[in-house]
C-alpha cells in the first residue's frame, strides 16, 4: 500500500453530531426569526425579507469559516498571530465609541448597507485562544513564576472586560467574556497556577453570594427606601454616580419578583414570562405570537425564546435544548480524549461559550437570573456572534478530525505489528 493510499485510508472524520446540531440550529433560527419579524401584513416583504437575507447571508459567512477552521486551524498558527489578533482586537473594542449607542451601550462599529460588527463577540473567543496559547503545555522547568506565564492572559481579560463593560455600557457581554477566560483559566493542570486558581474559585464563590444577596428581599427593601431615594437626588457626587447605576440593580429586584414595577424596570421581563406562558404546552403556532407585536424590544434578538416558547411550547423548547445538549456531550467527550491541554481548553472554552450565552439569555428572559442583554447564540439575529460561534467550532472540528486520524492510524499500526 502506497503512502498516499494509506494516508487517505487513515483519514479521520469530525464529527458529524457537531454540523447536524448547528445546521439544525442555523436553519431553525432563520425560520423563528423571520416569525418574530412579523408585525403586520405590510411588514412582511420588509421586515421579514430583509431579516431573512441578513441572516442566511452571516450564516452563508459563517459556514465559510466553520470549514475553512476546520481544515486549517493549528495552535502554530494561532502562536504566529496571537498578537497582532490582541492589537486589532482592542483597536476594535475602542472604535466602537466613533459610531453611537443603541440602548445605552457603545458596543456595535457600523459599516455600510446596515450591517453591525460587535467587536465583543471576537474577543471572547480570543481570550480561549489567548489561554490555549500562553498557559498551556508548558514545558520549560526553569520557569518557577506564575505571574510569568498568566499575565497575557489576565491583562488581557481585565482589559477587555473593562472596555467592554465601562467604556462600551454592555455589562452582559463583559460579563460572558469573564466567565469564559475564568472557565478556561482552571483548566491547565500546571502546579504554578493553582494558587491562582483558588483564588479564582473563592472570587466565583464571593459572586455567586453576592448575586444571591442582591435577590434579596433584604437588599430590595434597602435599594428602594425613601432614604436612598432622597439620597440619589441629592447633589452630592457618589450620589450623582449611584442614581446612574443604580438600573443595573434594579435588574436583581426585578428578577426576584417581575411584579415589583410592571410598568417600568419590570415591563419587559414581564412580558416575556406572560409570552412563555401562554405557549403552554402546545404553542399558540408559528407566527402567531402577540408578544413580539411591540411588548418585546428584541423580539427576535435578546426575547427570541419567549417567542419561541409562545408559539411553539414544548416543541420549541426542544429545539433549542436538544442540538445545545449534543454539541455540549459531543466536545466534553473528546475534551476528555485529547492528549493535550490545549486541545481540552479550546474544545471545553467552547462549551462554556456556547452554555455561558444560554444561561445567561434563557435565565435572564425566564426570571432565574437578572437580565443581561446577551444573545442566544446560533438562534438569535446577530452576524458577529454567529460567525465567531461557528468558526470555532469549526476549529474544534479540526481537533476532533485529528484524534479520530490519530485513532485509526494508531489501530492500523497495532493491527500491521500483529500481522
Amino acid at each position: 500500500m502506497s503512502e498516499e493510499v494509506k494516508r487517505k485510508k487513515l483519514r479521520g472524520s469530525s464529527s458529524p453530531w457537531i454540523l447536524g446540531s448547528v445546521m439544525f440550529l442555523t436553519m431553525f433560527s432563520t425560520v423563528m426569526i423571520a416569525s418574530a419579524n412579523i408585525s403586520s401584513q405590510d411588514a412582511v416583504l420588509t421586515n421579514v425579507l430583509s431579516s431573512v437575507v441578513k441572516q442566511v447571508i452571516f450564516i452563508t459567512i459563517g459556514f465559510t469559516g466553520y470549514f475553512v477552521a476546520s481544515r486549517l486551524f493549528s495552535f502554530k498558527l494561532v502562536r504566529s498571530l496571537i498578537g497582532i489578533a490582541m492589537i486589532i482586537e482592542l483597536g476594535l473594542l475602542i472604535a466602537t465609541r466613533m459610531f453611537g449607542s443603541t440602548g445605552g451601550a457603545y458596543a456595535w462599529i457600523r459599516l455600510p448597507f446596515g450591517v453591525t460588527i460587535q467587536p465583543s463577540e471576537f474577543a471572547k473567543v480570543l481570550i480561549i485562544l489567548i489561554v490555549c496559547n500562553y498557559m498551556c503545555d508548558i514545558k520549560n522547568k526553569k520557569i518557577k513564576n506564575a505571574w510569568t506565564l498568566i499575565q497575557t492572559p489576565v491583562l488581557a481579560a481585565l482589559i477587555a472586560t473593562g472596555i467592554i463593560i465601562v467604556y462600551q455600557h454592555d455589562f452582559g457581554s463583559g460579563f460572558a467574556l469573564m466567565a469564559i477566560g475564568s472557565i478556561c483559566f482552571l483548566l491547565p493542570e500546571n502546579k504554578l497556577y493553582k494558587k491562582w486558581q483558588k483564588g479564582l474559585l473563592i472570587l466565583m464563590i464571593v459572586i455567586v453570594a453576592a448575586t444571591m444577596f442582591l435577590m434579596s428581599k433584604g437588599f430590595e427593601e434597602f435599594i428602594t427606601s425613601d432614604g436612598i431615594r432622597e439620597w440619589m437626588n441629592s447633589d452630592g457626587l457618589f450620589a450623582n454616580i449611584f442614581s446612574k447605576v443604580a438600573y443595573q440593580f434594579y435588574r436583581f429586584i426585578s428578577a426576584k419578583d417581575p411584579l415589583w414595577d410592571r410598568f417600568g424596570y419590570s415591563q419587559e421581563l414581564l412580558n416575556s414570562l406572560l409570552g412563555i406562558a401562554r405557549g403552554n404546552i402546545r404553542g399558540v403556532g408559528l407566527g402567531n405570537s402577540i408578544q413580539k407585536f411591540g411588548y418585546l424590544a428584541s423580539a427576535d434578538a435578546d426575547y427570541i425564546f419567549p417567542v419561541i416558547v409562545e408559539e411553539l411550547g414544548l416543541l420549541g423548547i426542544a429545539c433549542v435544548f436538544v442540538p445545545y445538549t449534543i454539541l455540549y456531550i459531543v466536545l466534553i467527550r473528546y475534551a476528555m480524549k485529547v492528549k493535550t491541554e490545549k486541545e481540552k481548553v479550546l474544545l471545553v472554552g467552547t462549551v462554556s461559550y456556547l452554555f455561558v450565552h444560554m444561561f445567561l439569555n434563557i435565565g435572564g428572559v425566564s426570571a432565574l437570573i437578572p437580565l443581561t442583554g446577551v444573545p442566544l447564540i446560533l438562534v438569535s439575529r446577530g452576524g458577529s456572534s454567529l460567525i465567531t460561534v461557528l468558526t470555532t467550532l469549526g476549529m474544534c472540528q479540526n481537533v476532533i478530525r485529528k484524534y479520530n486520524t490519530k485513532e485509526l492510524e494508531d489501530a492500523y499500526n497495532s493491527w500491521e505489528t500483529q500481522e
